[in-house]
């Protein structure tokens, strides 16, 4: 009787232990996506309002700790007011399960 209750509380521990190491796979990939954005806004930025054009930045992919992730950058003239640019990078990858995820970051420009 003790080896099946034990048995049992090892398997729960097993699930349990799954689901922290699938946790920290995430927070690996959102922490990484976060860094390839914020790579490509500092670019954005230092690049000046003037040539802060989506042209000038085209989507592209980097691949960090062995996952890929895709940059979208979206730059919008006028906005939120005239002589201003609203800086957006989207950066989305694929889990393991198939799930898609991506995060956004944002920034305002003035000339």
């Amino acid at each position: 009787m003790a080896i099946v209750i034990l048995t049992i509380g090892l398997l729960g521990t097993a699930g349990l232990t799954t689901g922290v190491i699938r946790g920290n796979h995430y927070s690996k990939n959102i922490t990484s996506a976060t860094a390839a954005g914020q790579t490509l806004l500092e670019s954005v930025k230092s690049s000046g309002y003037t040539n802060a054009t989506s042209a000038n930045f085209p989507n592209d992919t980097v691949t960090m700790g062995g996952m890929t992730f895709t940059r979208t950058t979206t730059i919008t003239n006028s906005s939120p007011a005239a002589n201003m640019k609203t800086v957006s990078v989207t950066v989305g990858w694929t889990e393991s399960n198939n799930t898609a995820r991506s995060v956004n970051l944002q920034t305002i420009l003035a000339e």
